[in-house]
């Protein structure tokens, strides 16, 4: 049987009610390769960082666009980057 395509969600909440009402192995090709299961988190450390305004402005904005806090969104594509470095070693 074919794999249906996952919908683009507006928010969060309507990503959790659509799962709620469908089985993932309906859509799931296998295991997502990009995906950090933070199943138990570590305790944060709080750093400084500066950033440009501008930086600060577009990280606000595309964390409302995905329906999440910017410090988030922030942490996640500091991790990705490192990753993504990581793996070119």
């Amino acid at each position: 049987m074919a794999k249906k395509s996952i919908p683009n969600f507006k928010t969060e909440a309507e990503e959790l009610a659509f799962w709620d009402t469908h089985r993932i192995q309906d859509y799931d090709d296998g295991p997502a390769t990009d995906v950090i299961w933070d199943i138990k988190p570590q305790r944060k450390e709080r750093i400084s960082l500066r950033l440009e305004p501008s930086v600060v402005k577009d990280l606000k904005e595309l964390a409302a666009k995905h329906d999440t806090r910017y410090q988030t969104l922030a942490r996640g594509l500091i991790k990705r980057g490192i990753r993504e470095l990581q793996q070119a070693d």
